[in-house]
C-alpha cells in the first residue's frame, strides 16, 4: 500500500520516504538557471563586449577621420595639427583592440611617436596597417572563405561582408592615405582624401549606433558566470539524495543513509527546528547524529513523528504535529 509518497507495507507496516518530486524539480529548475545565466555570461563578456568595443573603435576612427576630412573638402577652416594626433590615436587604439598581440609593441612605440607630435609617426602607421595589419585580415577572410573575388577590387582576394575585418581595414587603410595625401599640389582635397571620407561614412551606417561597453558591464558578466559552479553542485545534490533512503520497519529497526539502526540504538530524535525548518536530527546511541529533511524527502514526517510520538507522546502527535498543552482550565 502506498499513502501520499510513504509505502507502507501489508505485512510488517514499514514506512518509508522517498526523494521529493517538488524537491528533484526545483533543484534541476535552479541548475538550469544557473547555466542558462552563466552560458549567457561566457558569451557576452568573451564574444559581445569584445565586439561592441572593436565596433565602437571603428566608429571612433570614422569620426575622428570625418572632424578631419569634411574642413579641407568643403574649404570651410583648415585643420589643425591636433585633429591629425586625435585621428591617429584613435586609429591606434582601434589596432590595439583588433590587431593582434603581434603588433602591440609597435603600437606602444607608435604611441610615443604620436604624442611627441613627429609627423613620421603617421608614415609608420599608414605602413603598419597596409603591411601587416590588412594583409592578415585578408588571409584570414581567403581562409574562411575560399572562394575568390576581391578586396578593393583586387582580383584574387576574398569578397568580405561589410563587417569583416579585411573590409574595414580596407576603409582604415584608405583613411590612413587620406591623411598622409590630403590635399593636391594646388591646395584642394585629393581623390584619397574623398575616398577616405566616402568610406569612413559607409563604416558609420554600420557602426555609428553602437555604444562603448560600459565599465559596469564585465563585473555584471562575472555575476553571471559565477554561476555555473553551481550547476553541477546541484546535479550532484540530486544524485546523492536519489540514492539515500529512510525508512522505519515494524520491529522498531530504523534505516537511514548507509546505516540501519535498531531500536536500542536510537537514543534520541532532536525536535528542537523541526516547526521552523522541518529538519529533525535522529541521534545514534554513540553520539553521531543523522539529519532527516522533510523539504527533501516527502513522507519523512511519519517516521519523525512516529519516533517522536513513541519518545515524547504528550509533545508530538505520530503526524510530527506539536500537541498544545492543555490549559489548567480545561476540564
Amino acid at each position: 500500500m502506498s499513502e501520499g509518497g510513504i509505502e507502507i507495507g501489508a505485512n510488517d507496516m514499514t514506512i518509508r520516504a522517498r526523494l521529493s518530486p517538488t524537491y528533484t524539480i526545483k533543484t534541476a529548475m535552479i541548475a538550469i538557471v544557473c547555466l542558462v545565466l552563466g552560458v549567457w555570461g561566457v558569451w557576452d563578456y568573451a564574444v559581445v563586449i569584445p565586439q561592441q568595443e572593436r565596433f565602437f573603435s571603428r566608429a571612433e576612427v570614422c569620426r575622428s577621420y570625418r572632424q578631419l576630412a569634411e574642413p579641407i573638402v568643403s574649404g570651410s577652416t583648415p585643420t589643425s595639427e591636433n585633429e591629425t594626433v586625435a585621428f591617429m590615436n584613435t586609429v591606434l587604439d582601434n589596432l590595439a583592440i583588433e590587431g593582434g598581440a603581434e603588433i602591440r609593441s609597435e603600437i606602444a612605440g607608435l604611441r610615443a611617436a604620436v604624442e611627441a607630435g613627429g609627423t613620421l609617426a603617421l608614415d609608420k602607421l599608414g605602413v603598419l596597417v597596409v603591411e601587416r595589419v590588412l594583409p592578415n585580415a585578408v588571409r584570414q577572410a581567403q581562409a574562411e572563405q575560399p572562394t575568390g573575388g576581391s578586396v578593393d577590387g583586387k582580383p584574387g582576394q576574398i569578397t568580405t561582408g561589410p563587417s569583416s575585418p579585411a573590409t574595414w581595414f580596407a576603409a582604415e587603410r584608405a583613411m590612413l592615405n587620406g591623411i598622409r595625401n590630403r590635399t593636391t599640389v594646388s591646395g584642394g582635397p585629393s581623390d584619397q582624401l574623398r575616398l577616405g571620407l566616402q568610406l569612413s561614412e559607409s563604416q558609420l551606417q554600420i557602426y555609428g549606433e553602437v555604444e562603448r561597453p560600459s565599465a559596469y558591464d564585465r563585473p555584471v558578466q562575472w555575476l553571471f558566470i559565477l554561476c555555473l559552479p553551481f550547476v553541477p553542485w546541484y546535479a550532484w545534490q540530486l544524485m546523492r539524495n536519489r540514492k539515500r533512503t529512510y525508512a522505519l520497519h515494524a520491529d522498531g529497526v530504523l534505516d537511514l543513509p548507509g546505516e540501519s539502526w535498531t531500536q536500542d540504538e536510537l537514543a534520541d530524535i532532536d525536535m528542537s527546528r523541526w516547526m521552523r525548518t522541518s529538519k529533525a536530527w535522529a541521534v545514534h546511541a554513540d553520539g553521531h547524529r543523522v539529519l532527516m529533511d522533510d523539504y527533501i524527502f516527502k513522507g519523512i514526517h511519519r517516521i519523525v513523528g512516529a519516533l517522536a510520538s513513541e519518545r515524547y507522546p504528550d509533545q508530538w502527535t505520530d503526524e510530527a504535529k506539536k500537541i498544545k498543552p492543555t490549559s489548567s482550565t480545561d476540564t
